[in-house]
């Protein structure tokens, strides 16, 4: 009776022991997943929601048209605008079983250029001129996209994108110097050489009374907000990005067609005072930065 006793008392010690660590195996593992669930990721660019901020150069073909007659609106300008930016980008999880983001965020970009013309309509009289363009903006980009993880080597992440943009244009300013040279047809030779002083103007205003901006007509000023679409990819390494994008302008900086021919001044006395351009007129004019590119490096918050 008394071995029954031990025998029973040793199998009901087993029976709560085996219990116990049942229990605390299952406690082990409930810890381990809400542990899980709350860890952040060693590499950031996982995380749900990281943001960057980043610096940038920025080149912009920048092409100015205007079948005016007069230097102060040229036929034909092309500018290469070298630009630097500062940006803030900030990448949203789209998906929990797929690496889809969301970028958004804000480029503030400030761009200049220049370009040398020349007009020898006049045999006795050469004009050159010299123009600078200086413009900033305030980019807002809305981008889609995807990671592939540890390619080349562990810890590379490539996240190409694609999206649209929409531009904010600040400032936007052209000066022009010209430059006179009296030529001898016979012999070949400069006979003088008048330099002006650099007449800079907005390329965001009417040409007013006050003589404020280039343009001569509303439909001649330059837009305040642009759209635009671009693809590109950035590389994520630890803490760093790197980025390469191109961008394409949907809506010129400024843009007017018109059915009709250029328009001649009146003078009060009589005459014309030249062929000038006005809003509704006739003087076709388009100044587009259709093709933009962008090579970018920042840090990973």
């Amino acid at each position: 009776m008394k071995s029954m006793k031990i025998m029973l008392s040793a199998l009901l010690l087993s029976l709560s022991v085996g219990a116990y660590a049942q229990d605390e195996d299952e406690l082990l593992e409930a810890a381990e997943e809400e542990t899980a669930e709350v860890s952040i990721p060693a590499n950031p660019t996982e995380r749900r929601f990281f943001h960057r901020v980043q610096l940038g150069y920025t080149g912009t073909s920048a092409k100015y048209t205007n079948k005016s007659a007069t230097w102060a609106l040229p036929m034909y300008e092309k500018y290469f605008l070298s630009g630097v930016s500062l940006g803030w980008i900030g990448d949203l999880r789209l998906n929990q079983k797929k690496p889809f983001y969301l970028e958004l965020g804000a480029t503030f970009t400030y761009h200049t250029g220049t370009y040398d013309g020349n007009d020898n309509s006049q045999s006795s009289v050469r004009y050159k001129w010299h123009s600078r363009v200086n413009a900033f903006s305030i980019t807002i980009p809305v981008n889609i996209s995807y990671q592939f993880r540890d390619v080349l080597k562990e810890g590379l992440t490539l996240a190409p994108y694609v999206g649209v943009y929409g531009r904010f244009n600040v400032l936007a300013d052209r000066g022009v110097r010209m430059t006179h040279e009296g030529y001898n047809v016979i012999t070949g030779e400069t006979t003088y050489t008048q330099t002006d002083p650099y007449e800079i103007r907005s390329l965001m205003k009417d040409h007013n009374k006050n003589n404020d901006g280039w343009m001569n007509g509303r439909t001649h000023q330059g837009k305040l907000f642009q759209v635009g679409a671009q693809v590109g990819v950035n590389a994520f390494y630890k803490r760093y990005s790197f980025g390469l994008a191109y961008m394409h302008d949907l809506v010129p900086f400024a843009q007017h067609d018109s059915p009709s021919g250029l328009y001649n001044e009146p003078k009060s006395g009589g005459g014309i005072t030249g062929v000038t351009c006005k809003a509704g007129s006739g003087c076709d004019m388009e100044i587009s930065t259709a093709h933009n590119f962008a090579v970018t490096v920042g840090y990973i918050f």
